[in-house]
């Protein structure tokens, strides 16, 4: 089995202005890369809501060192739109495997 077998999109806001001094905000594709994207489990889903953190979601990707700000950054798979509610975490510090906790 295939270690990622997932293909997600990190898209950030970006603001264009409207030549009037305001702004209309989209979301632009700025990283691609193959992933494992799994949903949390029943038990973790009760903590998570017990600690009222609204946690769905992991997303496991290969190491990057990238800067993917959770505010300003969310995922697309496939229709699904992920809301990133941590940074990245390097599993084992080894710098192989980031793992990002989500909302969807």
């Amino acid at each position: 089995m295939d270690e990622f077998p997932h293909h997600i999109v990190f898209q950030k806001k970006t603001t264009t202005s409207d030549g009037l001094g305001g702004g209309t905000e989209s979301w632009t594709d700025f990283f691609d890369t193959e992933a494992h994207v799994q949903p949390i489990s029943g038990y973790s889903r009760i903590v998570a809501q017990a600690q009222e953190t609204p946690i769905t979601t992991r997303v496991y990707f290969p190491y990057t060192d990238t800067s993917l700000p959770p505010s300003q950054v969310r995922i697309q798979y496939g229709t699904k739109i992920l809301a990133p509610q941590s940074d990245p975490i390097d599993q084992g510090g080894l710098h192989e495997v980031m793992m990002v906790e989500c909302y969807e």
